[in-house]
């Protein structure tokens, strides 16, 4: 179906150990494959976004999603109009940078989705679970000023469209 989570991580506790370029070697190498494969990719760019925009657009792989994306406007720019997606997490609930920016993406370009297994939460805390994707949805819906019925019809048209499911909406 897809290859990923894949991507850059450039948060200092990682850089540490894993440096950017072999980050990036690695990167490179998977998408590859993926293009190789024609299978879309779930891009990790956490405090590497130009970076895992400019990787994965040289690479010329046509479907991917950005996972979670808090990054600059300018590369999210970049990102939608190369035709990729943008992935809306539980963390829209809270997260300032998260909001912003499915506040710019098109509802065309955005895929809702629980980021499991992971911890959420500002004030009280949870885990992720498959059913927090209507947390996602809700969220999304709010920043949007849209219905969440509307929301989900098109951003299940994202997914379907995105990952080639052999599903009628």
């Amino acid at each position: 179906m897809a290859i990923g989570e894949i991507g850059l991580d450039y948060d200092k506790r990682v850089i540490k150990t894993t440096p950017k370029e072999p980050q990036k070697e690695v990167f490179h190498r998977l998408l590859t494959l993926a293009k190789l494969y024609q299978k879309p990719v779930i891009i990790h760019s956490r405090y590497a976004w130009q970076d895992a925009y400019e990787v994965t657009a040289q690479t010329r792989v046509e479907k991917a999603v950005f996972h979670w994306f808090t990054g600059f406007s300018s590369v999210l720019k970049d990102i939608l109009s190369t035709g990729y997606f943008i992935s809306a997490t539980p963390a829209a609930e809270y997260h300032q940078e998260h909001r912003r920016a499915i506040k710019e993406v098109p509802l065309n370009r955005l895929l809702p989705e629980s980021d499991c297994p992971v911890v959420c939460g500002r004030e009280t805390k949870y885990s992720s679970q498959p059913a927090n994707i209507v947390r996602t949805l809700t969220a999304v819906a709010a920043i949007k000023g849209a219905d969440e019925a509307s929301v989900s019809q098109q951003t299940t048209k994202n997914a379907v469209d995105l990952f080639g499911l052999k599903v009628t909406i």
